[in-house]
């Protein structure tokens, strides 16, 4: 069984906000003016230490990093950004979010457990913790160590629960493109099409796994057509495809 932990820390959900400054890092622009006011207020209480956070630091570098270990000056400013108005808005927001990620996952669990069980062979049994960041900014992804980073506007129905199984899959296969394609048609393709009633093409993955996706895809219905289906045989098998 599946299990996620959903948590929101602070310092890393803070970073994460600062360095989504750029226009194609938003999801959603819902809370554009929310999320911009909040960048704009931490710029003027120091540029320094914003910079030093979106710099020297990636967002994750928070989730290893024991606040002890910060300078006195940065702590205090983390501290300044968590008491203003314009961070606990952007909080609030996130909390009821992290609220409806675990509602939808939990609803979805027992149909879409049985489905990635039916798809890919594999019997799920791992705890993940799961750093919900602001929906109005892209996040996705696999940390190590059983943790995902997520946060995104729920583009279509679902869209919360197919890409947590998405990031879930990274935990149990290596990191190569082959691979991700693969990911990619079980989740965001086959699980999506299952949960939405819907089909595919069009897809829904990134455009730059298109080529492999085109090359994978007649094995791939052939694979769904199996009545036992091993799917890291045809990771196995798929290199031979493309």
């Amino acid at each position: 069984m599946i299990k996620l932990n959903f948590t929101i820390d602070q310092n890393y959900f803070i970073s994460h906000l600062l360095a989504g400054m750029a226009k194609n890092r938003f999801s959603s622009f819902s809370h554009k003016k929310d999320i911009v006011s909040f960048q704009n207020y931490a710029w003027k209480k120091s540029a320094t230490n914003y910079n030093l956070l979106i710099s020297r630091f990636s967002p994750e570098t928070w989730l290893k990093m024991e606040i002890a270990r910060l300078s006195s000056e940065l702590n205090k400013y983390l501290e300044t950004l968590k008491k203003s108005n314009y961070y606990q808005t952007l909080l609030v927001q996130t909390r009821n979010y992290q609220k409806d990620c675990q509602r939808q996952w939990e609803e979805n669990y027992f149909q879409t457990q049985a489905i990635m069980k039916n798809l890919t062979g594999i019997r799920f049994n791992k705890q993940f913790t799961v750093f919900i960041t602001h929906p109005g900014l892209k996040n996705g992804c696999y940390l190590g160590n059983n943790q995902i980073a997520w946060g995104h506007n729920e583009d279509w129905p679902n869209y919360t629960t197919v890409y947590l199984w998405h990031e879930i899959l990274h935990s149990y296969f290596s990191d190569s493109q082959l691979n991700h394609a693969i990911i990619s048609l079980l989740t965001d393709e086959e699980l999506r099409a299952r949960l939405n009633r819907s089909k595919y093409p069009p897809f829904a993955i990134h455009r730059n796994l298109n080529p492999l996706i085109k090359k994978l895809l007649p094995e791939w219905k052939k694979y769904l057509k199996s009545e036992k289906k091993n799917i890291n045989l045809f990771m196995k098998e798929a290199k031979d495809y493309v």
